[in-house]
């Protein structure tokens, strides 16, 4: 499932990932509370760090930016996908309930919100491509390069994991990625759980945007396609379509 909001603001930080990360975390607290801390809490309010079951990316229209922010002339459209449809009737309904969303100095009014159309996998093989940067790192934490030979075996373990949570079960088999046309990308997340990094708090990511063949068993692929390949996925990284199959 698939919905998307558009949203007024007339200016937006550069580092967008986390603002609007609150804003689906802002939104489920308002529809469905006890889902949220669900999510995003363990006991005794500490972060909770288990995958969450969405992806998404972000688009604006007609903006500039300027040093640490966008100026926003347009409209800023959010799009969310997960195979849990629960999940993103309580997002669009906390969406249409609160209307106007805060984050730090910023502010976001929801206009319209609504539920779009999805193509799904039916065959073990499909061409896809990225809406939103795909992130890969090993257990030491570094973020790899396409061509690095861990990087299927580190995409296999991360899609595992999410298949685990989403249905209690592992892949049926495992994935294959063989990129068409990807090109590196360096994302830039900046938040103050980052201060201890550089001067001014940003996690810089290795990811990758462009098309790739994506192999692996029909109802897994289906599940990926909703729920995003890679790590940080509800951060808006990770999120694909498919073109073709």
């Amino acid at each position: 499932m698939k919905i998307q909001a558009i949203l007024e603001g007339d200016r937006m930080p550069r580092h967008y990932h986390f603002a609007m990360a609150s804003l689906v975390k802002s939104a489920l607290s308002v529809s469905n509370p006890k889902l949220a801390d669900a999510l995003y809490k363990f006991s005794g309010n500490r972060a909770n760090k288990k995958i969450k079951p969405f992806t998404g990316f972000i688009q604006l229209k007609d903006y500039e930016l300027l040093e640490e922010e966008f100026i926003v002339r347009g409209n800023v459209y959010i799009t969310i996908s997960s195979p849990d449809p629960e999940l993103l009737l309580n997002i669009y309904n906390g969406m249409v309930q609160q209307r106007e969303f805060h984050y730090k100095q910023y502010r976001f009014q929801v206009l319209h919100v609504k539920v779009l159309p999805e193509k799904l996998p039916k065959t073990g093989k499909a061409l896809c491509q990225t809406k939103s940067p795909i992130v890969i790192r090993n257990r030491e934490g570094e973020f790899l390069d396409i061509d690095d030979p861990d990087y299927l075996k580190e995409l296999n373990y991360i899609s595992n994991e999410c298949v685990k949570q989403l249905e209690g079960r592992s892949l049926y088999s495992p994935i294959k990625l063989t990129p068409v046309l990807m090109t590196k990308k360096v994302v830039q997340l900046k938040h103050d759980a980052f201060k201890n990094l550089n001067p001014h708090s940003i996690l810089y990511l290795n990811a990758y945007v462009g098309s790739f063949i994506l192999e692996g068993d029909p109802r897994d692929l289906r599940l990926l396609v909703q729920a995003g390949l890679g790590f940080r996925r509800s951060e808006f990284l990770g999120c694909i379509e498919l073109i073709h199959e």
